[in-house]
């Protein structure tokens, strides 16, 4: 039997354990009732723009409250794969591209909007650059599987990570921690809100973490790579003028400065070099990396309840910018270097409005206006090195500006006892106008060797929408089914003259999934089938180092995602995921095809991928965490933490040559609190085994080159409550 063959039986066999684990559980005895057990912590979502019960939302849903996230040590958004099946959270230069269920991109591009879309206290953040977060002032976090194409909108082709802050509160409270750690790390963060007159409230959350020693150095300029330093400050004041009324302003900035570095492939050998051999977290190249990013956000949130709908207006303004240095650590020799430099300068304004039926309506209904406009430009790019001589430099200028609108709505009704219908429609139209000029530049006179420059615009008018329908088996037992269109829009290539444009991407997802509760509430079972349609892939790959981002596949997914919570004994719960997942393209006639040459560097070509696995599309996945509480009595109590996550491994290209193997990852804490909750030490260790896994690994003509993760760290943090 094929390997094929026994993918569909495994997933025709799961199918059938989720309609199992949907059968009604045996009514509770009194011995049960009178144990006294603990039940696992209800969890309110947003994944429908309104507050429901995770159990009750039929959309497959990971949510993370700030105790699960700190109590897994994870500490920036790059993290969430360590806790969500399904989930790779790729990063190159500042660039945060997460992939989920196979779907994401890998082109870091001022213009490029991931997949798998951002939220921070539901206003959509389209830059890759301006999307790694510290997680400090976190209230909960959300990563919506499949297509979120209705409610949320923008380019949530593959899904959604939501992140929700804290909002102001009138009693005055707040927490403060220092941390310090391996790597000459020390860090400190402060929380704190309170009331400042009976209608107005704050509060402020400010974030600090600086690695004095770097995991690795650069054996070529003696200098420190692989270190980041983090500053993170929000603030929020809230105005209730009336019970009806609401008005948040919130501000928030962000920069980190940092020196991530690419080092050959392992098993390749750059143009000009020879194979490298020193520690994945150094390098031996003639440039120093360098990144610096900053982003900033004012947003506005107004409500106001009529009685019969409650009507939101969403105003935001973000900003970021990231100089990067990179590329220019493969090789020793000047004449076969190459480095890229880029000022990536992006800016965004968004407006939407919505209204939305009050939650005890026989219909419930939510219908709004979206309008985006982003300004995303290269301001330059600049290559140099011995590899682009007689130049001694070649500069692209880009300006791709965006514009955007949309419509859209989404009911429920319950047609049958028990028996929901969700239908929802979204029609998006947008324009996009785009200018770009290059220039080289060499050291005889004049200096001027050529310029060009072009001028484009293209439009897209798209729409999206999903239907479902979800039945309550009993109090404690949901099935549901769905179907979704998904679609990401096209753009230009910003590196490359003539101008070369690429088309939409859309995504048809089909779901069928259950959520049931058992023993009490001591156990929750959530599974989900899912079949993917994805079609005009948009693919990259990256020729003498420049990006080019091309269409013309087709390619199906299919699997299985499996949750679960438990208390199986009080002061002890558990929780984990499973991602069982195959994926192909079923169509992909000229994609790119990478060789090693024999002298070094990469021969590119091109060839029928038709059959092959899509990037960053691991088989499975899962995770399991732990958290058990030991009472001290007078003493406080003891909490032992932990997660260990596994992936599969994935391909990084269509052509499947360069791999990322299987790896295991374990975080671990345990925290002392003091009787009253107002004192903590908490030991912490992130990838506790040193794993040696990668971020990205990609093939340009000049070499392969791949990004590692942090290395183990551990440190230790003293929290007080106030």
């Amino acid at each position: 039997m094929s390997k094929r063959n026994n993918r569909a039986l495994l997933m025709a066999g799961a199918s059938i354990a989720l309609v199992a684990l949907s059968c009604p559980a045996p009514a509770q005895t009194s011995a049960d009732a009178q144990t006294g057990a603990e039940q696992v912590e209800e969890v309110v979502v947003t994944a429908q723009r309104r507050q429901e019960n995770l159990q009750a939302v039929p959309v497959t849903v990971e949510a993370f409250n700030a105790a699960q996230i700190k109590d897994s040590v994870i500490t920036s958004n790059t993290d969430l794969g360590m806790v969500t099946p399904g989930l790779v959270s790729a990063a190159q230069f500042g660039y945060f591209q997460p992939h989920l269920r196979g779907i994401g991109t890998t082109a870091p591009s001022s213009s490029v909007e991931s997949p798998v879309a951002v939220y921070v206290d539901g206003i959509y953040y389209g830059v890759q650059a301006g999307s790694i977060f510290q997680l400090a002032g976190i209230d909960h976090i959300e990563v919506d599987k499949g297509p979120q194409g209705t409610l949320f909108g923008r380019n949530a082709t593959g899904g959604l990570i939501q992140i929700v802050t804290k909002d102001p509160e009138q009693d005055f409270h707040g927490e403060a921690d220092i941390t310090g750690g391996d790597y000459s790390t020390a860090g400190t963060s402060l929380y704190v809100t309170g009331g400042i007159t009976p209608t107005v409230a704050a509060n402020l959350s400010v974030y600090f973490q600086d690695q004095g020693d770097g995991f690795g150095k650069n054996r070529f300029t003696g200098q420190d790579v692989n270190k980041t330093q983090d500053l993170a400050i929000r603030q929020k004041i809230l105005f209730t003028p009336t019970d009806a009324d609401s008005i948040l302003l919130a501000m928030d900035y962000e920069q980190e400065y940092s020196a991530p570095v690419l080092i050959p492939a392992e098993g390749t050998t750059p143009l000009g070099g020879p194979p490298y051999t020193g520690s994945r977290q150094g390098a031996d190249g003639y440039y120093q990396p360098r990144n610096i990013e900053k982003q900033g956000a004012i947003t506005l949130r107004i409500d106001h309840d009529f009685g019969f709908a409650r009507l939101e207006s969403l105003s935001a303004y973000l900003q970021s910018s990231l100089y990067s240095s990179f590329d220019g650590t493969l090789v020793r020799d000047f004449n076969y270097a190459l480095n890229i430099e880029l000022d990536d300068l992006h800016n965004q304004l968004t407006q939407e409005f919505d209204l939305k039926s009050e939650p005890d309506s026989a219909l419930t209904w939510t219908t709004g206006i979206y309008f985006y406009h982003a300004d995303a430009r290269y301001d330059p790019v600049n290559l140099t090195g011995g590899l682009i001589a007689p130049l001694t430099s070649y500069l692209t200028f880009s300006d791709a500006n965006g514009y955007s609108g949309a419509v859209f709505a989404q009911a429920s009704y319950e047609i049958a006892p028990a028996t929901n219908l969700t239908v929802g429609a979204r029609y998006t139209v947008e324009e996009k106008h785009f200018s770009e000029s290059q220039y080289g530049v060499y050291a005889g006179t004049p200096p001027i060797l050529f310029d060009s420059a072009t001028n484009a615009r293209q439009g897209f008018k798209k729409p999206t929408w999903r239907v479902s329908v979800d039945h309550k088996l009993t109090p404690d037992v949901l099935l549901y089914a769905s179907y979704n269109r998904g679609f990401k829009s096209g753009g230009f290539n910003d590196q490359i003259l003539p101008v070369h444009t690429y088309a939409p991407e859309t995504l048809d997802a089909f779901e069928v999934g259950t959520k049931a509760s058992f023993l009490d509430n001591r156990l929750q079972l959530d599974g989900t089938w899912f079949y993917y349609d994805y079609k005009n892939i948009q693919t990259v790959s990256y020729p003498a180092g420049v990006e080019v981002i091309y269409n013309g596949a087709e390619a199906e997914i299919y699997g299985i995602d499996l949750d679960f919570k438990a208390v199986p004994f009080r002061n002890f719960t558990l929780s984990g995921g499973l991602e069982i997942m195959h994926d192909a393209f079923t169509s992909f006639p000229a994609a790119q095809l990478s060789t090693p040459a024999p002298g070094g560097g990469t021969i590119l070509g091109t060839f029928d991928a038709t059959g092959r696995r899509l990037p960053l599309a691991p088989d499975w996945t899962f995770d399991i965490s732990p958290v058990y509480v030991v009472p001290l009595g007078d003493m406080g109590d003891l909490t032992f933490a932990g997660t260990l996550s596994y992936n599969d491994g994935f391909y990084y290209e269509p052509d499947n040559r360069l791999h990322q193997g299987p790896y295991t990852l374990v975080n671990v804490s345990a925290t002392w609190t003091d009787p009253d909750d107002a004192y903590s030490l908490r030991l912490w260790a992130k990838n506790l085994t040193d794993e040696a896994y990668t971020t990205a690994i990609y093939s340009q003509s000049n070499g392969d080159y791949a990004i590692y993760a942090p290395p183990r760290t551990f440190g230790a943090t003293i929290a007080r409550k106030f």
